[in-house]
């Protein structure tokens, strides 16, 4: 008998993010192996237009939770619908902050379900003690916990790593999906960087355009293209214009995929020099570094957080303290100067971290807990 499986997320595709991302390819994965997945998950109003079409080609079930103006109502809505959810389900797989409370009431009322809490990063150190506690409490309650990396396996409380068997498995891709665009070759000048990601204190977008007149002075005329939900847009514009670099830095916004990967494929290395903030908000792993590395496309990261795992330095890339220019200026020459071994390399650890290789991961726990 096909066992069923209930997937609560805080985000999910067609939205962009790295947990609904997450969220998206375990259900795919899953359902490819033979369960029967069910996929309840936000969704911004905005991409409600293109549910039917996603929808259609799916191979599970999904049911969004359209957020409205009123934030109480959709998590009320999310409330009932995973309490009813839940009961016909063997397992239940739990990502993103409020995904994690929610196993409170699902134990309340199926107290013998097994859960598996996927953590990202993030809801670990949220601002609040009540919901840091709320968390930690949940966590507790679940049968299995799966980290995205070491780095945010770190900020789970030891006494409850000694209660709850947790195992870190990294984030994955669909190589499959950037078989038309690895074809890379030694890049041309003007030379063109690229950072995807919500424009935030987090994803460091702030970390290049310092670098950047350094940048400018070994690689004239190069372009640093922004690709992204613009949070902090206005206050990084006037960062350029105080250093005299607004036409050597363009913000994009947020981009349809195909637009995106047309961007990246013009780009010749992706940037993600991110900040663990002094409000707790850091990067869990980084999928849009391995799927630049799918395209052939070398990275570099920041040496802490969760972007360190993301890349094999001196292989796929290269990792550096996020603030220090002279480092960022070196390793994009490092890069260049050896532009097709790491190129190579990228394409190669790309695919060891594709989702055929990940979702076996899960399958191994989730039968565990049979």
């Amino acid at each position: 008998m096909t066992k069923k499986i209930l997937i609560i997320s805080s985000e999910f595709l067609p939205d962009p993010g790295g947990i609904g991302n997450h969220a998206y390819h375990m259900a795919k994965g899953l359902a490819l192996e033979g369960y029967h997945v069910t996929v309840l998950a936000d969704i911004t109003s905005g991409s409600r237009d293109m549910l039917p079409a996603f929808i259609k080609n799916i191979p599970f079930h999904f049911i969004p939770v359209v957020r409205g103006n009123f934030v109480v109502l959709t998590y009320l809505k999310r409330l009932k619908l995973a309490a009813r959810l839940a009961a016909g389900r063997e397992h239940i797989i739990c990502s993103g902050k409020f995904s994690l409370w929610l196993i409170h009431l699902i134990k309340l009322f199926y107290p013998q379900k097994k859960i598996l809490a996927i953590v990202h990063g993030t809801e670990l150190l949220l601002p609040a003690a009540w919901q840091r506690t709320l968390i930690n409490k949940a966590l507790v309650k679940a049968t299995n916990i799966v980290a995205v990396s070491r780095y945010t396996e770190g900020f789970i409380e030891g006494e409850t790593r000694g209660k709850v068997c947790t195992t870190v498995i990294p984030n994955g891709i669909d190589n499959g999906e950037f078989v038309d665009h690895n074809t890379h070759t030694r890049p041309e000048r003007p030379l063109q960087l690229i950072t995807i990601g919500s424009v935030t204190e987090r994803k460091g977008q702030e970390n290049v355009i310092n670098a950047m007149p350094e940048l400018l002075i070994e690689f004239p005329g190069l372009i640093y293209h922004i690709v992204g939900t613009p949070v902090i847009t206005e206050e990084l514009q006037n960062l350029c214009k105080f250093l005299s670099i607004e036409k050597n830095v363009l913000f994009h916004g947020k981009l349809p995929r195909p637009a995106l990967l047309k961007l990246l494929d013009k780009s010749a290395v992706k940037l993600m020099l991110s900040n663990h903030t002094n409000k707790g908000d850091f990067e869990g792993f980084g999928i849009a570094l391995l799927e630049a590395n799918a395209c052939g496309i070398p990275s570099i990261a920041s040496n802490t957080g969760g972007t360190a795992e993301a890349v094999a330095d001196n292989f796929s890339g290269r990792l550096v303290n996020a603030t220090d220019r002279k480092e960022i200026v070196a390793a994009v020459q490092d890069i260049i100067n050896n532009y097709d071994r790491f190129s190579a390399n990228a394409i190669r650890w790309a695919k060891d971290h594709d989702w055929i290789l990940i979702i076996k991961k899960y399958v191994a726990i989730i039968e565990s807990g049979s």
